[in-house]
């Protein structure tokens, strides 16, 4: 089985507006596992979210920056996305599958929208799919149980 770490939306703007009370640890924790896939030799994938009009200053801006708690190397994709799952109208699919990624294992924010989407895509493309607990935070605690818990019943691994 080949694994690729997805990290997604580990963004400022995210943090700031969506997980202010966990997202800087998610995003050490992120880290952590980051570093762990690199030295096993297993893909990393870095998720952007975009505004689609470009109001926020598009890819190089600093509104859409990743948060310094988390390194993106040379040889680890980046894909912008503009919606709330990281496949919806991107290349990261064809990424996975230019790996030969059949596993998949999701940290970043928010455990309700981009970690909860991305995760459910994932299942109807095929993909095992894991989320990374320590290195994932959500907009309220009632949210990320309720989420955890329909993503479970949907096959999703939850790793502590």
């Amino acid at each position: 089985m080949t694994t690729a770490l997805i990290l997604i939306d580990l963004q400022e703007w995210v943090v700031e507006r969506y997980a202010p009370d966990g997202g800087t640890a998610a995003a050490r924790a992120a880290e952590r596992a980051r570093r762990s896939f690199r030295r096993s030799g297993d893909l990393v994938v870095h998720v952007r979210h975009l505004a689609l009009d470009g109001s926020d200053g598009g890819p190089g801006s600093a509104t859409t920056r990743f948060v310094d708690e988390v390194t993106v190397e040379d040889g680890e994709p980046v894909v912008d996305k503009y919606d709330r799952s990281a496949f919806a109208g991107t290349a990261l699919h064809d990424t996975l599958r230019a790996h030969a990624v059949d596993d998949v294992v999701l940290a970043g924010l928010v455990t309700e929208g981009g970690i909860a989407s991305t995760a459910v895509d994932a299942l109807r493309l095929g993909y095992e799919v894991s989320v990374l607990l320590p290195a994932i935070a959500a907009n309220t605690p009632e949210g990320h149980r309720r989420t955890l818990d329909d993503l479970r019943d949907r096959g999703v691994t939850l790793r502590a």
